[in-house]
């Protein structure tokens, strides 16, 4: 991408479900894009906003700008069950794929600024979550949740990826 605020705004601004990204050299058509924040990042202002871009094939965008970053999983682990309810915003670390990670934002609750692309139901929507981070190692999210809407968890696991590997093809 030319710069990740060029590539914000487009996106905001003309994207819908005939957007073609490629993530890593691989095409990926949105199915559904939504602008969201929460409780604990509203402290930030605009700052605390964020998107989640869903692809057709089931995969993942995550762009923060306010840090100007770019994460993306394969696919939404949905339920990590190696992880009890139980713990998640309780227990300072956790271990998941042989990796430590350690609270970073406990109970905190997103919701939906506006939905940009797609349906409601198509997007992630309200979440009552807490955030983990890696002890070492590259930079990513556990985020451990619960979906509003279903009452079913809603766990994702995306990586950091350089902005170099994010490209509008067609808006």
């Amino acid at each position: 991408m030319r710069s990740f605020q060029d590539f914000y705004r487009q996106l905001l601004k003309k994207a819908s479900q005939s957007t073609v990204l490629s993530i890593k050299g691989r095409k990926k058509t949105i199915k559904a894009m939504v602008r969201l924040t929460s409780k604990n990042y509203l402290s930030y202002g605009k700052d605390g906003e964020y998107v989640k871009v869903f692809f057709a094939d089931g995969s993942f965008l995550l762009l923060v700008p306010a840090d100007q970053e770019c994460y993306y999983a394969d696919k939404i682990v949905r339920h990590v069950r190696e992880i009890p309810d139980n713990v998640i915003g309780k227990k300072k670390e956790l271990t998941y794929k042989g990796k430590t990670y350690r609270l970073d934002n406990a109970n905190d609750y997103q919701y939906v600024l506006q939905v940009h692309v797609g349906s409601p139901e198509e997007c992630e929507g309200e979440v009552k979550f807490s955030d983990y981070m890696p002890v070492t190692g590259p930079k990513e999210f556990l985020s451990l949740g619960w979906s509003m809407r279903t009452g079913k968890r809603d766990d994702i696991n995306p990586q950091i990826i350089s902005n170099e590997a994010v490209e509008i093809v067609k808006l």
